[in-house]
C-alpha cells in the first residue's frame, strides 16, 4: 500500500485509511470489527509482559508491539478508530470513549484534583456543569468559574495555579467564543516541571475539520463524537486527543472506569471519519446560506427574532462584538453549522416554533446528516439553574438549531413557515414577517 505520511499530503487523505492496512487482512479495503472480548497470547512470558506493563508494575519487560491483552484495555478495531482520530487532529494519541460525557468525566478525573484546581469559563453542557458543580467539589477538587479568560492576566499568587483550565469554544448553546491561545500562552508561562497546567477544549462544534485547539497550544481536546466524528445519529461515543504524557493518564483512568467505546461503535466511528470532511463543508455551506437569509444585513436579524448567536466572524462583528469576531478569526476557518435564535414571547413561542417545522426534526444532538432543532432551556440545559441559564443569554425563547445535509431552499423555506407559527403566539405585540 502507499504510504499516507507525506508532509504535504492533505489531512483527508492521510486519514483515509490510518491505523489499517487492507494488505494485513486479505486486501479488504475496509477494516473488519473484532469483537473478541479477550485474545491468546503466544506465551507465558508475553502474556506476563503485557500485563504487567499493562498495570504498571516496576520492572516489568517489555511486551512486543501490536499485542491486545483484554478488550478493556484495548482492541484492534478501537485502535484503527483512535488512529484514525489522532490522524484527523494531528495529535499524539486519541482515546474513544463510550459516550462524551465519559470521555468529559474521565479526563477531568485523571488530570484534577485536591492539589490540581479546575478553571473554566461558561456556559458549559449540562452535564458538564454538573460535574463541575457538584462531584468535582465532592471530591476535593477546588473550582473556579472566570468570567472571560481574560481575567487570566489579572490572577496574582493569592489565587494559586489550576490544574486544568477548561473551556468550550463555540459555547454550547449560545456560542460564545473563548480565545484558546489567551488560556495556552498564560497556562505555558504559569506551568513549571512541578505543576504543569493542562488546557483542555470541548472542540464539539467545529473539530477536527474547522478549530484545531492543539495548533493553538491546547494540550486535548474533548469531543462528543456522537455529533460531527459519529455524524449520523446512529451511534453514542466520546472522545479525547492530544499530547502524549496527558493522554496517559486519560489512558490509565479509562482503563480502570472501562468507559472505552465498544468494538462495533469504533468500527462506526472509522466509518465515518472516512467522510467527516465532505460533510462538514456542505454543513457549511448551508447554514451561511440560511444565516444570510434570516439577516437583513450581518448582525442585524428578520422581525419575528430578537437576536441570533452565531459563532461566524461577520456575524458577531455585526452585532458590534469585535473582541470575538477578532479570535474567531484567528482560531476558526469559518463559523460552523450550528446557530441558534431567540424568539419574542418565551417558551410559548419557541414551542411553536419548534413544534411547525418539518424538515428540521425536533430532537437534540447535532451535528449529523439530519437537521435538528431543541429548546435549551427545558432540553439540553435543563438542569442548570436559572440564574447560570439567563447569565449566559438561554432564555425561554432560545431554540438552537444544527443544520445537516437537506437542501438548503428547504431549510429556509421550513425556517421561514416555523417562524410565522411563532409569531401567531405573540401578534399583538409583534410585527412578523
Amino acid at each position: 500500500m502507499h504510504s499516507f505520511t507525506s508532509m504535504n499530503t492533505h489531512l483527508e487523505t492521510k486519514a483515509l485509511f490510518a491505523g489499517y492496512n487492507p494488505a494485513d487482512n486479505h486486501g479488504a479495503v475496509k477494516p473488519p470489527i473484532h469483537p473478541a472480548s479477550t485474545f491468546v497470547f503466544p506465551s507465558a512470558a508475553v502474556g506476563a509482559a503485557h500485563m504487567e506493563t499493562a498495570y504498571g508494575v516496576e520492572g516489568a519487560e517489555t511486551p512486543p508491539e501490536g499485542g491486545f491483552i483484554y478488550s478493556r484495555l484495548g482492541n484492534p478495531t478501537l485502535s484503527v478508530a483512535e488512529t484514525r482520530l489522532a490522524a484527523w487532529d494531528e495529535s499524539d494519541a486519541a482515546a474513544f470513549f463510550a459516550s462524551g460525557m465519559a470521555a468529559i468525566s474521565t479526563m477531568l478525573f485523571a488530570l484534577t484534583g485536591s492539589d490540581k484546581p479546575l478553571w473554566y469559563v461558561g456556559p458549559l453542557y449540562g452535564g458538564t456543569q454538573h460535574i463541575v458543580d457538584d462531584i468535582l467539589p465532592s471530591m476535593g477538587v477546588s473550582v473556579k468559574c472566570l468570567e472571560s479568560l481574560d481575567d487570566l492576566a489579572s490572577m496574582t499568587e493569592v489565587d494559586g495555579l489550576p490544574g486544568m483550565i477548561y473551556l468550550e469554544t463555540p459555547a454550547n448553546p449560545t456560542l460564545q467564543i473563548h480565545s484558546i491561545k489567551t488560556a495556552a500562552d498564560w497556562a505555558k508561562k504559569n506551568s513549571s516541571e512541578d505543576h504543569r497546567i493542562i488546557i483542555a477544549v470541548d472542540n464539539t462544534f467545529l473539530g477536527p475539520i474547522i478549530q484545531r485547539p492543539l495548533e493553538l497550544g491546547a494540550d486535548l481536546n474533548v469531543y462528543s463524537a456522537t455529533k460531527y466524528i459519529g455524524g449520523h445519529s446512529d451511534l453514542i461515543a466520546g472522545a479525547v486527543s492530544g499530547e502524549a504524557i496527558a493522554m496517559a493518564k486519560v489512558f490509565e483512568y479509562r482503563t480502570f472506569f472501562g468507559g472505552m467505546a465498544d468494538p462495533h461503535t469504533s468500527w462506526m466511528l472509522s466509518r465515518s471519519m472516512e467522510t467527516l470532511q465532505v460533510r462538514v463543508e456542505r454543513q457549511v455551506s448551508s447554514a451561511r446560506l440560511i444565516l444570510d437569509h434570516i439577516q437583513e444585513t450581518p448582525g442585524i436579524p428578520v422581525a419575528g427574532i430578537n437576536k441570533i448567536y452565531s459563532a461566524w466572524a461577520e456575524d458577531l462583528a455585526g452585532t458590534g462584538d469585535f473582541r470575538s469576531a477578532e479570535i474567531a478569526k484567528e482560531q476558526q476557518a469559518n463559523g460552523g453549522a450550528m446557530f441558534a435564535m431567540e424568539l419574542p414571547g418565551g417558551r410559548p413561542a419557541a414551542f411553536a416554533f419548534l413544534d411547525a417545522l418539518n424538515h428540521i426534526q425536533l430532537a437534540v444532538s447535532l451535528g449529523s446528516t439530519e437537521s435538528l432543532a431543541e429548546h435549551p432551556a427545558s432540553m439540553t440545559h435543563a438542569g442548570v439553574s436559572v440564574e447560570e441559564k439567563l447569565k449566559h443569554g438561554i432564555t425561554e425563547g432560545l431554540v438552537r438549531i444544527s443544520i445537516g445535509l437537506e437542501h438548503p431552499d428547504d431549510l429556509i423555506a421550513d425556517i421561514d413557515q416555523a417562524l410565522q407559527a411563532a409569531c401567531k403566539v405573540c401578534e399583538e405585540t409583534l410585527e412578523c414577517v
